[in-house]
């Protein structure tokens, strides 16, 4: 089978429309669940048993659960609970909640690299909490925190393509509707891999000049 440029060119529209949603989904993905992989990371590291056990909990239960059933809860469970919410949102939820517990362990992980002089020099000082937190803790566990926050990134950048499932008009989707209609794969597969390829490495230089600027000296 030849590679047709000219079949890719006629439907190229819908699958930019599906490169921008996946930028928009993956956006709002990563908007939401970096605050709350840093809340859940904290109360892992709380002092509090009861926030340690909720944060803990919270974790083990949905890296135990299948990314597909938990999109599959958010799509056909949230209405049956009667709340009705667009694709789009229901696949933004699902993917948030799995994100969000996979990145609290590089919180945490990063956040457990910051010397243990550092809590009590802050106790000495008598810093709030909040303000050790924002003025000490995070910035110095930045550049521990730095590769496997995008790395995390990149996985669920790719992670988007499984919305598809859930009639939510991404890459993937926009890219199997045009095989189905054109009975042409070979380059609507090439798009999409190209597509996901030039995304991953955007993320990739984004996070060498991250890694640059929060480097310690």
């Amino acid at each position: 089978m030849n590679f047709d440029t000219a079949i890719l060119l006629d439907n190229i529209d819908p699958l930019i429309k599906g490169v921008e949603t996946t930028i928009w989904l993956f956006l709002a993905i990563m908007g939401l669940c970096t605050p709350l992989a840093l809340l859940v990371a904290l109360a892992r590291l709380s002092r509090n048993r009861l926030l340690r056990t909720a944060g803990a909990t919270y974790v083990n239960v949905i890296r135990s659960l299948p990314l597909l059933v938990i999109l599959f809860f958010t799509f056909y469970g949230l209405p049956a609970l009667g709340v009705f919410v667009p694709p789009f949102v229901a696949a933004m939820i699902g993917l948030t909640l799995v994100t969000t517990a996979y990145l609290s362990e590089d919180f945490r992980g990063a956040l457990m690299a910051v010397p243990r002089g550092q809590y009590e020099a802050a106790e000495a000082l008598g810093l709030s909490p909040w303000r050790f937190t924002r003025r000490i803790l995070v910035p110095q566990s930045l550049p521990v925190l730095c590769a496997p926050y995008f790395t995390r990134a990149i996985v669920t950048m790719k992670a988007t393509s499984i919305a598809s499932i859930v009639a939510v008009n991404e890459l993937t989707a926009e890219s199997m509707a045009k095989i189905t209609e054109t009975y042409r794969s070979v380059e609507f597969l090439a798009f999409a891999a190209v597509a996901y390829l030039a995304l991953s490495s955007l993320l990739a230089l984004l996070q060498a000049w991250v890694q640059r600027r929060v480097s310690l000296p």
